[in-house]
């Protein structure tokens, strides 16, 4: 089987939400990945969730999780999208990144 070269491969995919801090968290992401591997070119799509889009509804009234994240993983599952990035403000998981061999915490 032939190897794919770096050249011929798609851009990698970035999945965020539209908000600014969303879009500066993805797009660090995106430098980082850069710095990592300089051939591949990278894209972020930043999406309005329903959290995003329904500002009147009360939280509470929802009735259903991942209300700023489910259409990004849709996304992601579907193979839309490669990666997505979300903050995880107020959690204190410290996550690891894997790309390729390497590994991250952030």
């Amino acid at each position: 089987m032939a190897e794919t070269s770096p050249a011929a491969q798609p851009p990698l995919r970035i999945g965020t939400r539209r908000s600014n801090l969303a879009v500066v968290q993805a797009e660090g992401i995106r430098d980082n990945l850069q710095k990592i591997a300089p051939e591949r070119s990278f894209e972020i799509e930043a999406l309005r969730t329903l959290g995003d889009k329904d500002q009147s509804t009360a939280l509470y009234n929802f009735g259903a999780k991942s209300l700023w994240t489910a259409e990004l993983e849709d996304k992601l599952t579907s193979g839309q999208l490669d990666v997505i990035v979300h903050c995880l403000k107020g959690e204190s998981a410290i996550l690891d990144i894997c790309v390729g061999e390497r590994s991250y915490n952030c």
